[in-house]
């Protein structure tokens, strides 16, 4: 295997529930994460580890040569969608994950560099056999989530936890038509609330917000997953193209040209930061802004006067 020295593109990212830092590079042959974060995996994961096969060399671009311990398999989340894939722990890695050539290959990874983001690529299914299987196999309308690691949790912490539903689902893809909403059961631990859609691997953010610390027991139920009706999903639908179409609205208002002026370059930047900074008062919206308070100061026993228009 061979690394080479690449324009790096770092994403966040999950590895079993574990939050951290991906560097996606296409020069590396395979997907490595460190020891350091070996570690921090949960116990059932780091007890599938097994010794990596004896002829593999893992080799750097000035042919120096790094150890490698052990290999599993793991969930790997990048931009909310997850797939299961065989890494390598390093002891010596320089970065918690390296996402290699072979990743990017076989879950059929899209790259984009200038917008420094990356996602799995939906397959392609045959529409009339998916219909079909909908109309014979559904999942149920709520389930209970349930922890699927033993953790401690500091007081006023989170922790990301993977869970699993407390009976299987009965289909899992993607469906943003099969959304459920995340409702906590219990003050402590609290659970972050949300939509989740079932897949095979979930992870959820539990706090803890007592002065104590807690300790969250596997299979202990920690949150309940309901089905969203159609009147939910069409106004969460609307939500998110009113928030696409404000930022749009925001940006082409606050990008002024200024080409046909007499000012020059150091004024235009002046000009352009101004603007930049109190967007909502130069944007051609009508209505209040943030920056202006309206205050009248009426004489003591004034009486209203009504004027003709």
């Amino acid at each position: 295997m061979n690394i080479y020295n690449n324009t790096p593109l770092i994403l966040q990212g999950m590895i079993a529930g574990r939050r951290t830092q991906l560097l996606i590079d296409s020069g590396a042959s395979l997907t490595l994460i460190n020891l350091q974060f070996f570690r921090r995996l949960p116990r059932y994961y780091r007890q599938r580890a097994y010794p990596p096969p004896s002829n593999l060399c893992l080799q750097l671009a000035d042919r120096s040569q790094l150890d490698v311990k052990y290999a599993l398999s793991l969930p790997i989340t990048i931009s909310n969608s997850t797939r299961v894939h065989k890494v390598y722990v390093v002891p010596k890695l320089w970065r918690s994950c390296i996402i290699g050539n072979d990743l990017i290959r076989e879950h059929n990874l899209q790259i984009d560099g200038g917008q420094q983001y990356a996602y799995f690529k939906a397959k392609k299914k045959n529409t009339h056999l998916q219909q079909e299987r909908k109309e014979t196999i559904k999942n149920d309308d709520e389930y209970v989530l349930i922890a699927n690691e033993r953790v401690k949790i500091s007081p006023f912490h989170a922790f990301n936890i993977e869970v699993k539903p407390n009976k299987p689902f009965s289909i899992i893809e993607e469906d943003d038509r099969d959304e459920y909403e995340v409702s906590s059961m219990k003050e402590t631990p609290r659970v972050a609330n949300g939509i989740i859609t079932p897949c095979e691997h979930m992870t959820l953010q539990v706090a803890n917000l007592t002065e104590r610390t807690i300790m969250i027991y596997k299979n202990q139920p920690l949150a309940t997953m309901t089905r969203l009706n159609q009147i939910q999903l069409n106004m969460m639908q609307h939500g998110t193209i009113s928030s696409a179409t404000k930022q749009t609205t925001s940006k082409t208002d606050s990008d002024v040209s200024l080409i046909n002026t007499d000012l020059d370059e150091q004024q235009k930047e002046q000009i352009k930061q101004l603007i930049q900074q109190f967007p909502d008062v130069f944007n051609e919206q009508p209505g209040r802004t943030k920056k202006t308070q309206h205050q009248i100061n009426l004489v003591p026993g004034a009486q209203p006067f009504n004027s003709p228009p």
